[in-house]
């Protein structure tokens, strides 16, 4: 074959693909064989020999395959060093895709699979049980757990097992099956986007091939002893791709200059900067050195850790650096580890969330494998969207002194940002307390992976936790010390937006550690505008109810208008509504299909039934006002009429914004009976009724196409 300027390295692709020019990419690392094998393979005392020889041709060869397909806007290294952009995937290749892929072999990969007849059965990979009740059903391409009621196609398996975006997963999917996919054009805009963004990760994933080269070159020698006396294995140091930064000026920037980079690229990406005399130098120079990963696997950035062994011609260098702010990398969204994490975090249901890369480590080598770490920053809003696409527990493992429970309320704040935001199912965010002085690393030597596994389950809920640190500073000796200890608790309970939690909390975590009567303690909240007794706005059960709402589905109920009213789902009731009124003309033609039973909020289904009787959205608004059932809800209807919405301002995107909100409540509906299908399937016995078992899973693919729908995904 003619190889061209790539030697023959690349395979040739589809010619007719608009996307596919000259040679495509070999497979990314992680596609293919480990670099070692062995059980477990050792560390070397010297370069292994034509290492030094062959390092560099390697390298650029693997950085032309790094930069893979990603969200939204897509590219592709076409080979031969050409960049190949394309826009969003054709929808008829995603329908194609669907029907020719072989589930039964996508999701053996993550699961044992046995015939049971028609279809195929194992345990589920979503969740531990002994007794297999997952199965997967070739035609149609679906699976369905009987134990925890996950159910769909193979796209949604994807997209849940690894908490891919839908793209991402047809992208995903493509690549396992050799599926040519073809895509539309993107502007010129996007067009430079892309580029900038693939040549960046271009060089960041040449950067971890060198460095991850020098830990086994000569020069290397310290670092790999430094990883020994920490108990790591050669082979979890591949897994997470762990190099070593010589200790030189500008080791790296002669590499990758001399491999092809442009300098304004290595610049860009934070690897290298200018010294006084115009030249480069490392940004990184004597450190361990750990890439970081964004969740589609791309190398984005790095962390440092200086090693005791070498010197630092008299310099004091910080203990740990990490990358600059770059295109790429942004430290309030990454975490460390998130790339080999994901995968454990969807079975576990739960995510460990460390401060330290060798912790991150430790734990994984060790089995506790859903565990992750920020990257020399607090956990953050980012950080929480980002988990919680894959779980909806979070534990933060803290030290229990003054720093810890600090952090701990910005995390906690965090996610009540979060929950505001309405990003879903609120998270149940917990606290896992070391012991003064050790880490997650020190723990799981100590008490092994069961017992760190423990220690999650019996994780302390993050309100308790801070309450609890706030309560032992207190001086309870005294009526006075424990009034103002009951002030300032109940201030910190005000913060928590769940009044279920509220009402256990104030009585657990309050008035019994301080030793007051319930009724006292919700007296005084009561005098500081704490509410304990009733959900916010609405009638919900007697005040000593204790009932809280299940920590992986937060408040989503039941299908109908059943379902518990919180702040979040009043604003975005409210903000629907505020567009529903002010811009009728830009309502989706599924709007049509709003009914009462959407809204959970009594004066939100009150403004929609009087834009029914009124006549409609479009209807003359004083019709609309007319035909409300009081002076109240008429008063409502002109304050959602004239509300400031900075998102409704623009008319670039009100359109969208207005068919977004609408078809936001469409969807609750569809999760909604999307779990009443799943509970019921879950109570059946299926040897007994296989037919209406049958007649569960074909309603529970109509729902999950019609959820497509909605979010504007080929069905």
């Amino acid at each position: 074959m003619d190889g061209g300027t790539c030697g023959g390295r690349c395979r040739p692709t589809d010619p007719s693909s608009p996307v596919s020019r000259g040679c495509a990419p070999l497979r990314r690392r992680s596609e293919r064989s480990p670099r070692w094998r062995g059980s477990p393979p050792s560390w070397p005392s010297s370069t292994p020999t034509g290492t030094t020889a062959t390092w560099r041709a390697e390298r650029r060869a693997r950085a032309l395959r790094s930069g893979g397909q990603r969200r939204g806007a897509r590219h592709r290294r076409a080979g031969c060093g050409e960049v190949v952009v394309a826009g969003r995937i054709v929808k008829d290749d995603i329908e194609a895709l669907r029907t020719q892929a072989d589930i039964v072999a996508v999701v053996g990969e993550y699961t044992t699979l046995k015939r049971a007849g028609r279809s195929f059965k194992g345990l589920c990979p979503f969740h531990t049980e002994k007794t297999p009740s997952f199965t997967v059903t070739p035609d149609g391409n679906f699976y369905n757990c009987f134990g925890c009621g996950v159910s769909g196609d193979l796209y949604d398996f994807l997209m849940r097992i690894e908490g891919l975006e839908f793209p991402e997963a047809v992208e995903s999917l493509a690549r396992r099956t050799g599926f040519q996919l073809r895509y539309e054009q993107m502007s010129s805009r996007e067009r430079r986007a892309v580029g900038e963004r693939t040549r960046l990760v271009a060089a960041t994933a040449a950067a971890r091939d060198f460095l991850v080269d020098q830990l086994f070159a000569d020069e290397g020698r310290v670092a790999r002893d430094y990883l020994r006396s920490r108990g790591f294995s050669r082979a979890e140091a591949e897994a997470f791709e762990v190099g070593f930064a010589p200790n030189r000026f500008d080791a790296m920037a002669r590499a990758l200059t001399a491999d092809g980079f442009p300098e304004q690229d290595l610049i860009t990406t934070g690897l290298v900067a200018r010294n006084e005399r115009g030249g480069l130098r490392d940004r990184f120079r004597g450190r361990l050195m750990f890439p970081i990963h964004d969740p589609g696997g791309d190398v984005i950035g790095f962390g440092g850790r200086i090693l005791p062994e070498l010197e630092y011609g008299g310099f004091d260098p910080p203990k740990y650096l990490n990358s600059a702010e770059t295109p790429l990398y942004k430290k309030t969204r990454v975490l460390y580890g998130i790339r080999q994490a994901r995968s454990d975090i969807v079975r576990a249901e739960q995510v460990l969330v460390c401060e330290g890369y060798t912790d991150v480590m430790a734990l994984h080598q060790a089995g506790v494998a859903n565990a992750v770490a920020t990257c020399g920053t607090a956990v953050g809003v980012e950080h929480l969207r980002l988990l919680s696409r894959y779980a909806q527990r979070v534990v933060l493992a803290f030290d229990a002194d003054a720093a810890g429970v600090k952090a701990a309320e910005r995390a906690w704040e965090a996610a009540r940002e979060l929950d505001v935001d309405g990003q879903g199912a609120r998270l149940d965010l917990r606290v896992l307390v070391l012991p003064e002085g050790s880490d997650p690393a020190d723990l799981v030597a100590e008490v092994g992976a069961e017992g760190v596994r423990s220690a999650l389950v019996a994780a302390t809920p993050v309100v308790p936790f801070v309450l609890r640190h706030h309560l032992a500073d207190a001086d309870l000796s005294s009526e006075a010390g424990r009034t103002a200890a009951l002030r300032e608790a109940l201030t910190i309970l005000a913060r928590e937006s769940d009044p279920d939690l509220r009402r256990e909390w104030a009585r657990t975590e309050i008035a019994e550690r301080i030793g007051y009567a319930y009724g006292f303690v919700t007296d005084t909240a009561a005098r500081l505008g704490v509410q304990l007794d009733a959900h916010e706005g609405v009638a919900a059960g007697g005040a000593g109810g204790r009932g809280r709402p299940d920590a992986r589905h937060g408040q989503r109920g039941r299908a109908g208008g059943d379902r518990p009213v919180t702040a979040s789902r009043a604003r975005i009731e409210r903000a629907a509504l505020r567009a529903l009124l002010q811009h009728p003309e830009h309502l989706p033609e599924e709007a049509a299909e709003l009914v009462e039973d959407d809204l959970t909020h009594p004066d939100a289904r009150a403004v929609l039934r009087a834009v029914r009787a009124g006549g409609g959205a479009g209807a003359p608004f004083a019709d609309v006002v007319a035909a409300a059932e009081d002076d109240r809800i008429r008063g409502l209807l002109r304050a959602l009429a004239l509300e400031d919405d900075p998102e409704l301002a623009d008319p670039e995107v009100v359109g969208a914004v207005v068919a977004g909100r609408l078809r936001r409540l469409l969807i609750d509906r569809v999760e909604a009976q999307t779990q009443a299908l799943r509970d019921e399937l879950a109570r059946l016995s299926h040897a007994a009724e296989p037919e209406r078992v049958r007649e569960l899973q074909r309603g529970l693919a109509e729902l999950q196409r019609r959820r497509r729908q909605l979010l504007g995904q080929p069905a």
